[in-house]
């Protein structure tokens, strides 16, 4: 579930480590019967050397509107000594605390995953990262990446009933697609595989620092965290847009490819970097309009970008099939005031979809509807929406934009699709 990965790692969020295990527990203590016991094995990715403990925590989110919510910590967890693969069982004794939960009327709910850390400062626990802060601990591996939502991992949800009533746990699985891949519900005893890398942007996932305008447009993905970004990968950030205008005697087609390439200090240029298409050559950092290198609604479009002294990346997005709209009519006029009739199709390979009417002259949003057409969540053969009372005089668009969001990286980059159907309506008085 790609909006639940980016809301939970990607906003402030409270966070609960707890959980107690094989090896040497932190607190022998017995603390009765778990409520859950996780299990898994701990692996070391090729390039990673191990030479002090490693420390297992369960990281609770907290949904929040607000970004720059603090995180608060709480934790209790076990040290394994550096000897790979290690076999593991994490215990859960009890429900998250109320901090690290959001509350609605539904009831209450949270979101964690499990992190592998080494214990830099020795004080037992894991350390957030406090905005202007420097890391006190090393994140080495977790079931979830920070930047990559279709990174295949684990994460493990909490939610009760008001009153506290019916509170539960899922264990999630969420695989690799070339849509939006959704959360598959698996038992709890599931073997769940964490991978140790050692990747900077790990850290990531304990900042506390809120995101703003600059760090936002930073080269470094890790500008918000006060970071540096981990060396030698090529971070491809790519915006294909498709604009499709229907008229009386034909589609008009407009758009643009926009490709950002960064080495995780610095943007990229042509002179820098080379980018193909679809095998035709495109700039790097800026905008191409030329109608023929935009790709093709509804085809899997490769692009490759390379530079010395790195691997070259190469990757796929499915670019959403051109959406048409049944209603309001093409040129149809309606008197100021009136309520109008949306029916539309929905587009395979899409995650997100909304239509609006926009004045023509300004572009001023005068309605708009969003909606969700992941590819695997059986959305309704046609939509079907009427607005409310438009109260404007003019020229219009009727408009309905899909957008797909595939292939991001873990390092921080991404790629992005969108395709625009449009076409005029006009208010009398």
């Amino acid at each position: 579930m790609r909006k639940f990965l980016r809301a939970s790692t990607g906003a402030a969020a409270a966070l609960l480590m707890t959980g107690c295990g094989e090896g040497l527990p932190v607190q022998p203590d017995y603390r009765g019967e778990p409520l859950v016991t996780l299990q898994g094995q701990l692996r070391l990715a090729q390039h990673i050397q191990v030479d002090e403990p490693v420390r297992l925590a369960l990281v609770w989110y907290k949904s929040s509107t607000d970004p720059s919510q603090p995180r608060d910590i709480v934790t209790e967890d076990i040290a394994y000594e550096p000897s790979f693969p290690i076999e593991f069982t994490f215990h859960l004794y009890a429900p998250p605390p109320p901090e690290a939960l959001t509350e609605n009327e539904a009831g209450r709910f949270g979101h964690a995953i499990l992190v592998a850390y080494r214990d830099d400062n020795h004080n037992g626990k894991l350390d957030p990262i406090p905005a202007g802060g420097v890391p006190q601990d090393k994140v080495l591996g977790a079931t979830q990446s920070y930047f990559d939502p279709e990174e295949p991992g684990y994460a493990l949800s909490y939610s009760e009933q008001p009153g506290g009533v019916n509170g539960h746990f899922t264990l999630s699985h969420f695989p690799v697609g070339d849509s939006a891949p959704m959360a598959e519900p698996v038992p709890l005893d599931t073997p769940i595989t964490l991978t140790l890398t050692g990747e900077n942007e790990l850290a990531a996932l304990l900042c506390m620092g809120p995101r703003t305008i600059e760090t936002a447009g930073s080269p470094n993905p890790l500008a918000f965290c006060g970071l540096p970004a981990t060396p030698g990968i090529l971070r491809v950030h790519a915006n294909y847009l498709l604009q499709i205008e229907g008229t009386p005697t034909g589609d008009t087609l407009g758009g643009h490819v926009y490709v950002r390439v960064s080495d995780g200090s610095r943007w990229l240029t042509d002179a820098d970097a080379t980018a193909t298409l679809n095998g035709q050559p495109i700039p790097v950092g800026r905008p191409d309009k030329t109608p023929g290198v935009l790709p093709a609604p509804g085809a899997l479009s490769t692009l490759i970008v390379s530079a010395p002294g790195f691997p070259t990346a190469t990757y796929e997005l499915r670019i959403p099939e051109t959406p048409r709209l049944t209603s309001p009519a093409m040129g149809a006029t309606f008197p100021s005031g009136s309520s109008l009739h949306f029916t539309w199709s929905p587009v395979p390979h899409t995650w997100s979809s909304w239509v609006n009417l926009t004045a023509s002259a300004d572009s001023a949003t005068l309605w708009s509807v969003f909606g969700a057409l992941g590819a695997s969540s059986a959305p309704p053969p046609l939509y079907d929406v009427v607005t409310s009372p438009i109260a404007y005089t003019g020229d219009a668009f009727a408009r309905w934009v899909v957008n797909n969001q595939g292939n991001f990286s873990r390092y921080g980059g991404y790629m992005l699709s969108q395709v625009e159907y449009r076409h005029r309506v006009t208010f009398t008085p």
